[in-house]
């Protein structure tokens, strides 16, 4: 079936049986024709104001509310009230249907005009590539040189643009805002941790020197304890074997002055040599007591000088957020490194800008439509291959175009002819069709 045969099947087909109170709201729309007619005079008889703009919908709802107090005066009894409110549902089933192909045509007319214009672009495009596709050697060489230089421009900003992530952008400010101190902060960091490292080496020099000495002092007091033992044990002995030399003399009436005084010799020999150990001790711990407190006067006085260089270090490091010279030296580095290609960037965008801005104008003096384009597809005019998939892929949306253009003119034509068929079943529609499509500038 036909959408014309669609079409005259929908307006001739049979309305369902309306309720009474429905029956009665278009038998009174009906006897008020003239009303309906004339839409001023049907608002102004309920006091309403009329319709900024209008529309189909609105004037019938408009009319029917109007007329809806005259509902209890209709004899829903009379066939000819029934039948003539049947045809009043096909009229309006047949408006709605009209009113529904205009607005398809309008929307399909709007698609056709985006689809010529697009089709003109691409045609343009293909054109363009057939122009540069026939320039002479001499000009298709200097072309190409040049975007040889545009891509090569390109990269090198690209390039350029990647050492912005060297550093945060905390860091980044922090450099900007001490650019002028860095240099003199990073000579004063390295003397001062090289101080740093000395001090620590002095203080552990230190620390091990007096608890070295402590050491010696507790050996030599340990000695002292030794050698008042043994001044002990040989006083007893001495004791012990002068008793003895006693008792054998008295009781053997012999001569014991040579033992005792053997004895006596020994023992005077053995209380010197532990009376000079004793002495020796005395005098070591008396050293080693008074190079302790040296030591530790030492060790104060280096403790506090690294004390002062550590927060001097400390603070340097917080204000420029580094642990050490080396990393603010690399920070250094990397911001150096960020402003230099800065520089090589606007350098280069420039460049990049001057040689795009002769390309544009070499292919404006060729005759192409769309330049502009082409400073974007360098790679096009330097390697064939991408020029021929460029070509292939706007022939496909070329024809992709022609297809959707088909399609909108059979849609197109078969509302047409809806829209005529219906006006010849019944001339009343034309005003209103006219009404619909003339401000969109629309023919049948």
């Amino acid at each position: 079936m036909g959408l014309l045969d669609k079409f005259r099947a929908y307006l001739n087909e049979e309305e369902p049986e309306d309720s009474e109170e429905q029956l009665s709201d278009q038998l009174d729309y009906k006897e008020s024709d003239d009303d309906f007619l004339d839409e001023d005079s049907v608002l102004d008889k309920e006091g309403e104001k009329p319709p900024k703009k209008f529309t189909w919908g609105a004037r019938l709802k408009a009319i029917i509310s109007s007329l809806s107090g005259k509902k209890d005066s209709i004899d829903m009894s009379d066939e000819d009230v029934v039948e003539e409110m049947r045809q009043t549902k096909t009229v309006n089933a047949e408006v709605k249907a009209v009113q529904d192909f205009c607005e398809q045509l309008v929307d399909v007319s709007y698609h056709m005009e985006d689809l010529k214009k697009e089709y003109q672009v691409v045609t343009s495009y293909l054109t363009d590539i057939q122009r540069i596709e026939e320039l002479p050697i001499d000009i298709a060489h200097d072309l190409i040189e040049n975007a040889k230089r545009i891509e090569m421009l390109d990269k090198n900003r690209q390039t350029y643009l990647q050492s912005e992530n060297l550093l945060t952008m905390e860091q980044y400010k922090t450099m900007v805002r001490l650019e002028d101190e860095v240099v003199d902060t990073i000579k004063t960091l390295n003397e001062m941790e090289q101080r740093d490292a000395l001090l620590k080496h002095d203080m552990g020099h230190l620390e091990g020197e007096k608890e070295s000495l402590k050491y010696r002092r507790r050996d030599c007091s340990v000695g002292i304890d030794r050698l008042r033992a043994v001044l002990g044990t040989v006083l007893i002995l001495f004791l012990l074997t002068t008793m003895v030399v006693i008792w054998y003399g008295l009781s053997t009436r012999a001569n014991v002055t040579i033992p005792a005084l053997t004895i006596g010799a020994i023992v005077m020999v053995v209380f010197a040599a532990c009376y000079a150990k004793y002495m020796d001790y005395k005098q070591e711990i008396k050293e080693a007591d008074a190079k302790v407190k040296r030591a530790v006067s030492l060790l104060n006085k280096v403790k506090a000088k690294y004390i002062n260089n550590r927060s001097t270090l400390d603070y340097i490091y917080e204000k420029y957020g580094v642990n050490s010279s080396k990393e603010l030296e690399y920070m250094w580095a990397q911001y150096d490194t960020m402003n230099k290609d800065a520089m090589r960037y606007t350098q280069a965008n420039n460049d990049f800008r001057v040689y795009c801005d002769q390309l544009v104008k070499t292919l404006e003096r060729i005759g192409l439509r769309d330049p502009l384009v082409w400073p974007k597809q360098t790679n096009a005019l330097i390697d064939r291959r991408e020029m021929v998939e460029i070509k292939h892929s706007l022939n496909m949306r070329r024809q992709s175009i022609r297809e959707k253009l088909a399609t909108c003119e059979k849609i197109s034509d078969n509302a047409k002819v809806a829209i005529r068929a219906s006006v010849e079943l019944n001339p009343a529609l034309e005003s209103f069709v006219k009404e619909l499509l003339t401000p969109f500038k629309v023919n049948v």
